[in-house]
């Protein structure tokens, strides 16, 4: 949902993960039936929904490793984490997966659908688009969480580094996209909506513009 960096990271909660750790408690987060992982970041922890973080990455990656015959990834999410989403995006791409959604995908989950070989989306299903973002609060701590290790003088400094980040990440975020064959064009119009305004595309746009391949 919000961007970053490492420091984006470490402010998540930390992820209760059914295969990870005991407990009544625990959200059921991953699941294998068959040559199928369901990820559902939407199964409640404490009552609310848990975002993506950087804990799934090595959830997934040992879950993949214990079960060879995964094939097709099922995603269920309303997104979190930018860096982690794009870790878990490659190891999909790395384990050759396909993926589906079954319900919904949205914001920052969109990256690991895209991972998928084929990419698939169940009737009444939902993949929604918005622009990164950054709230001030997190602006303010990051800046001063980070200043003497960037060696920012003023918040100028920090601003001008802000600016050049978030260029290349908006570039790496389209180059991305553009790699997983998703038309360009459609590409950039998920980058004009404003981060309160989820768009979600009609199928017969999503696979015309490569979303879906099938």
């Amino acid at each position: 949902m919000i961007r970053g960096g490492a420091a984006w990271i470490r402010r998540l909660a930390p992820a209760l993960l059914c295969l990870a750790l005991p407990g009544a408690a625990l959200a059921e987060r991953f699941s294998v039936s068959g040559e199928r992982l369901i990820f559902d970041t939407i199964a409640l922890v404490d009552g609310e929904p848990a975002d993506i973080s950087g804990d799934d990455v090595e959830q997934m990656r040992d879950v993949l490793r214990a079960n060879p015959d995964i094939r097709v990834l099922e995603i269920n999410s309303t997104g979190g984490g930018h860096y982690p989403s794009m870790e878990l995006a490659a190891l999909v791409i790395d384990f050759e997966l396909d993926t589906h959604v079954e319900e919904t995908c949205q914001s920052s989950c969109v990256p690991v659908f895209l991972g998928g070989a084929k990419r698939t989306m169940a009737r009444g299903a939902r993949i929604g688009f918005h622009q990164l973002s950054w709230d001030a609060e997190a602006v303010e701590n990051y800046y001063n969480e980070n200043r003497e290790g960037f060696g920012w003088e003023t918040p100028f400094d920090f601003a001008e580094w802000m600016y050049e980040d978030t260029q290349t990440e908006t570039y790496n975020r389209l180059a991305y996209m553009v790699s997983r064959g998703v038309d360009p064009e459609f590409a950039i119009r998920t980058i004009r909506k404003p981060d309160t305004t989820l768009w979600f595309p009609y199928r017969s746009v999503l696979m015309a513009a490569g979303v879906l391949t099938d």
